[in-house]
């Protein structure tokens, strides 16, 4: 089978920073690859005027404002800008230009379109679909799913070239409900989150380990910006400690409201018991996430959360957030627990629970957990993401 990609979600240039760009897509583009079949990515890039270079986007931008081939891993990735104006919808004579740049960079006529990202993606992906005469599958995000409820230009547009689109996936099924609720016409719609390493799962020993594990230690790894609402969580461990006083908190990141954690840490009856990490390695949240009894994050809002499926396969009791894109996959009180993303009260309850717990109940979540996360490796699921793409191949030629 042969694959394009057309994304602004993909890496634009060789070691662009994790920090900076979601690797996720590349993870499936290399097992794609590594199954034998081939996979282009068309990677949009945008580009702003001068005016705009003064801003740390547009001078990132800027460095890259040129059209190039490159491999990462073998994935062949063609870098492709586009002019762009903040806050301002691409011009059709924009989108025109990257579609007829897109027909000269292919070398051979792919079998399906996959399209991540409605703006601008999904319109050049619709002029190459009509051109080549292929499927075309469309893969929706929290963002999609937000400017479509907020946007009228952008429903609008959305609603005229629909029609084209053969397939509608989504990161979650939070997603799914929320597109549902919007009107729009359904199409053998599917999910396909992000999995994880099986290398990661916990080993039967350590599990058992965990099982008895008597410290009630709390673990949370995260950007420090808003949307991970770490001050609800150090808010409500506060709480906690007027109830459990064996309890510590461990806090591993860095970022714009380090300052602000570490005051309103300070500030609590408890700072002995609250701990900054600083920025870890993944190698070190993994480890930090075997030695800790409890992972909590009450992000929002959360498209998928790949740190959750992360926490779960290495043996933690894990609190995520309710209505966002784990919630589904975490099941309350079955494999983990969920919270609302502002509720301290709430937070406090669950974390409670989750000290507490012990015996068969600890037992049956931690089994489930790993059960849950053992069926949502990044193998099986670019597996089931193939066996899609061919069925929308193969119902395109009927």
């Amino acid at each position: 089978m042969k694959i394009l990609l057309v994304t602004s979600l993909y890496p634009g240039y060789k070691g662009q920073p994790r920090k900076e760009k979601t690797y996720a897509l590349h993870y499936f583009a290399k097992d794609w690859l590594n199954a034998g079949h081939e996979v282009n990515v068309f990677r949009i890039w945008p580009l702003y005027p001068n005016i705009f270079k003064f801003s740390l986007k547009g001078k990132k931008a800027s460095r890259y404002k040129y059209n190039e081939s490159f491999s990462l891993d073998g994935v062949n990735v063609n870098r492709i800008t586009i002019n762009k104006i903040p806050r301002v919808q691409y011009s059709e004579k924009e989108i025109y230009k990257v579609f007829k740049q897109s027909l000269k960079s292919l070398k051979e006529k792919p079998d399906i379109i996959v399209c991540h990202l409605i703006n601008p993606s999904l319109n050049i992906s619709v002029l190459l679909k009509d051109f080549l005469d292929i499927p075309l599958v469309l893969i929706l995000h929290q963002v999609d799913i937000n400017k479509l409820h907020n946007d009228k230009k952008v429903y609008k547009n959305f609603s005229l070239i629909e029609p084209f689109v053969d397939r509608i996936g989504f990161r979650n099924t939070h997603l799914m409900k929320r597109y549902n609720h919007i009107g729009l016409p359904t199409k053998k719609n599917f999910i396909v989150p992000s999995g994880i390493d099986s290398e990661l799962i916990i080993s039967r020993n350590n599990l058992q380990k965990k099982l008895t594990m008597n410290e009630k230690s709390i673990f949370i790894a995260a950007s420090m910006i808003p949307l991970k609402n770490i001050d609800i969580v150090i808010k409500a461990f506060e709480n906690l400690c007027e109830i459990h006083n064996d309890v510590s908190l461990k806090i591993g990141g860095d970022g714009p409201q380090k300052e602000y954690l570490m005051g309103l840490a300070t500030k609590s009856k408890f700072p002995s018991k609250i701990e900054f990490l600083g920025y870890l390695s993944r190698e070190s949240v993994m480890e930090y996430m075997e030695k800790s009894r409890i992972f909590v994050m009450v992000s929002s809002p959360e498209t998928f959360g790949l740190v959750y499926l992360e926490a779960m396969a290495k043996g933690c009791i894990t609190i995520g957030t309710e209505g966002e894109g784990i919630d589904g996959v975490i099941n309350d009180g079955e494999n983990g627990y969920l919270c609302k993303s502002r509720d301290i009260s709430m937070l406090t309850n669950k974390l409670k629970l989750a000290c507490e717990i012990e015996g068969e109940k600890k037992r049956k979540i931690l089994i489930s957990a790993v059960n849950t996360v053992s069926e949502m490796t990044q193998q099986k699921i670019s597996s089931k993401y193939l066996r899609i793409l061919n069925e929308t191949i193969s119902d395109y030629k009927r």
